[in-house]
């Protein structure tokens, strides 16, 4: 171990021994662990690896006590064997003799049984004997054993493909995926599908030439001849149609067995992070199983009350929309009227969620300083959705019932758009150029009476990913987050853009401009100042309801620690509100709600916990801050509840380390007493509106109502 390694076990050592007089053993080595998990000791010199060495030559390691009643230990250890040359195997075979659990789900939260060739795996599989270690060692065994298969069948195909571009790719791709919208699918049908196209691409992009990049205009237009052109119209490219045809059945394979690989993916992801999931080794049964239909019911609920905030937010942007007077106008043509005016109130609504959720300002800065128009930004995703909605989806829906054959309703569309000089292909292209004369319409304002070619360049860029830069990025750090589909669906190939109809038509705009912002782009400049602004706007709101707020406070420090800044505190009718603040974006799968939890949230409520001993010595204390809260109690610790307030709604209701989540939308719902607003719009009348707050708002009440989960009572 290095001299930094060791300096970071004294300091892990130091945390444990002074808390520990003070509390259980299990709640000192906690205390510690948070430290290690929140990448502490700080310090740019520090590594990962030099942190997690310190830590598993930490003493409290060999006390079985303690790790019994820890409640992080495992997810500590599971961070630390990420490294092969962290922790000795001496000490992983001494806790598999005195904490067998505690080891089990570090390897689970690690998945260090998917590296095989692990030297830490290995010398824990010669190792570990009984009967108990030989059934986990063969659980692990057949999860991996279900993805062999695949992933020959996927290196196999991907060889049978290899020779074709990027573009040539994305040809094929785009005539195999409008099978996706034979029909109005769901929205979790078509977002499995992208999944699915987004990990081919993702794959190619790692091993496709630089040459792929230098696109011209007789390079697309060879390319189309000979490989979408003939699938299109195969009377008049008969020559290629076989080859094409060949490549067409090569990449149904292809998504065919990433489709498995990703299913099975997800089955390895509920044995690693779901605390309910079991394992056995019986004839005839699945080695893997709930323990109870917990985790799965709170899923469902989750997703029921994002439809739910769905209508809510939609129905407060019909209002906002009548009420700008638009709803009396024609905008664009009579026969796309319908759907324009629904893309205006979807833009609305994005807008209103943006602003009073996610602390976005009016405008939206890009990282080369430009700023554009969140509502224009907005605007133009939903006008692109529903032009590919109306021009593309559905008279390729109404060719398909006529004809019956995906091709040939293909080929008809794209006929169409040829005597129509349009582009009617499964996928559409042009320069910047062209893109930005379309967009710039959609950007008219009080400023701009004629549109701004600066702000269409800037949407452009907005919800563009340069493909080339995205390959390079890739192959330097394959974990870069990359773009999903959805999140930037226009494609930057040389100098042309590239979109698939069947993604922007269906795509939920609002969750890709949350998505790319937040998770593609989650190092702007603005971020800070936009979840500063999170606090500002949920503190406005209170204070409508008549709690004194302080923003920002920040406690005295005590000798032994700062407890940091105190996001918001909140008093009214003698009762103390402390939150903290978390913004982040969209999750869309069980494994990323896994690391918010462990992550952000259990960050939040470590240090909820720490603020909340500070503001009860302040509430004492320091007069002002009772002056300026109007607070008059002689029992903070009576009178004060602590909660999370969280952007996402994949937690909301549940407890973190005995905090309770709250998702900032709920609170948005109830401390505007808008509960009707949660009804579909045809549903809504005079009937249906009963007040959350029948005697009158007070601060008991609101408490009643976000602790009970009342809001939901009913509904969801």
């Amino acid at each position: 171990m290095t001299e930094k390694g060791e300096g970071c076990r004294q300091y892990y050592q130091s945390v444990y021994e002074r808390n520990h007089p003070g509390i259980s053993k299990g709640r000192a080595l906690d205390e510690c662990l948070h430290h290690f998990l929140d990448q502490r000791p700080a310090g740019k010199k520090l590594s990962a690896l030099e942190r997690a060495q310190g830590l598993s030559r930490a003493s409290f390691w060999l006390d079985q006590d303690a790790l019994a009643q820890s409640e992080l230990a495992s997810l500590a250890l599971g961070r630390v064997l990420h490294f092969d040359n962290a922790v000795s195997t001496e000490l992983l075979l001494y806790l598999a003799s005195r904490n067998p659990e505690v080891l089990k789900w570090a390897i689970r939260y690690s998945k260090l049984f998917m590296r095989v060739t692990s030297p830490l795996w290995i010398a824990l599989r010669a190792g570990l004997v009984g009967d108990e270690w030989e059934v986990f060692f063969a659980v692990c065994d057949r999860l991996l054993d279900q993805l062999k298969p695949f992933d020959e069948l996927i290196d196999h195909a991907e060889k049978q493909l290899e020779r074709l571009s990027l573009l040539e790719l994305f040809s094929y791709l785009s005539v195999l995926a409008y099978e996706a919208v034979i029909d109005d699918a769901s929205a979790d049908r078509y977002g499995k599908q992208w999944q699915v196209y987004n990990r081919i691409i993702l794959r190619k992009l790692q091993v496709c030439p630089e040459a792929d990049f230098r696109l011209t205009e007789t390079r697309l237009g060879r390319s189309l001849k000979h490989h979408l052109s003939p699938i299109l119209f195969p009377e008049s490219f008969s020559t290629d149609l076989a080859k094409c045809r060949e490549n067409l059945e090569w990449l149904a394979v292809l998504v065919a067995a990433t489709q498995e690989r990703i299913d099975y993916e997800g089955s390895i992801d509920w044995f690693c992070f779901d605390p309910e999931c079991r394992y056995q080794l019986e004839p005839g049964e699945s080695v893997i199983y709930n323990e109870s239909n917990a985790r799965t019911e709170q899923w469902q609920r989750t997703e029921r009350k994002g439809d739910l905030l769905w209508h809510y937010w939609m129905n407060r942007a019909v209002q906002a929309f009548i009420d700008s007077g638009m709803a009396e106008q024609t905008i664009g043509s009579r026969e796309n009227h319908e759907l324009n005016q629904l893309a205006y109130i979807k833009a609305m609504r994005s807008e209103l969620q943006l602003q009073q959720i996610y602390g976005l300002g009016d405008r939206v800065s890009l990282d080369d300083g430009t700023q554009v128009q969140l509502h224009h930004v907005l605007l133009a995703s939903e006008l692109t959705s529903a032009f590919f909605q109306s021009q593309y989806i559905q008279p390729f829906q109404r060719h398909l019932h006529d004809s019956g054959v995906l091709t040939q309703a293909l080929s008809r569309l794209a006929l169409e758009g040829l005597l129509s000089g349009e582009n009617r292909f499964p996928m559409t292209w042009s320069q910047e150029d062209e893109k930005i004369r379309r967009i710039k319409d959609w950007t008219v304002s009080e400023e701009y009476p004629q549109g701004s070619s600066d702000a269409a360049k800037a949407i452009l860029k907005f919800w563009t990913s340069d493909l080339k830069v995205l390959s390079q990025q890739l192959r330097r750090q394959p974990g870069v987050p990359a773009p999903r589909l959805y999140e930037q669906p226009f494609y930057k190939i040389g100098r042309y853009s590239f979109q698939f109809p069947w993604v922007v038509a269906q795509q939920n705009n609002l969750t890709a401009a949350i998505n790319n912002l937040r998770r593609v782009n989650a190092r702007r400049a603005d971020v800070q100042e936009e979840t500063h602004r999170v606090e500002l706007v949920l503190a406005d709101s209170l204070r409508q309801r008549g709690f004194a707020v302080e923003v920002g406070y920040r406690p005295a420090p005590t000798s032994e620690e700062d407890a940091g800044e105190v996001d918001l505190i909140c008093h009214r009718d003698g009762i103390v509100l402390l939150l903290e603040v978390k913004s982040g974006y969209i999750r869309s799968t069980k494994h990323e709600v896994w690391l918010h939890r462990t992550n952000t949230l259990r960050k939040a409520a470590w240090q909820l916990r720490r603020k909340q001993v500070a503001v009860r010595c302040a509430l004492m204390n320091d007069q002002d801050l009772r002056a300026r809260l109007g607070y008059h109690g002689k029992q903070p610790e009576a009178d004060l509840r602590s909660w999370i307030v969280d952007t996402s709604i994949e937690l909301d209701g549940q407890s973190v380390d005995g905090f309770r989540v709250v998702s900032r939308e709920a609170l948005e719902v109830i401390l505007r007493d808008e509960k009707q607003l949660l009804r579909p719009i045809d549903q809504l009348d005079e009937k249906s509106w009963v007040s959350l707050f029948p005697d009158g708002f007070t601060a008991r009440r609101l408490i009643s109502i976000v602790e009970s989960d009342e809001l939901w009572r009913g509904i969801c």
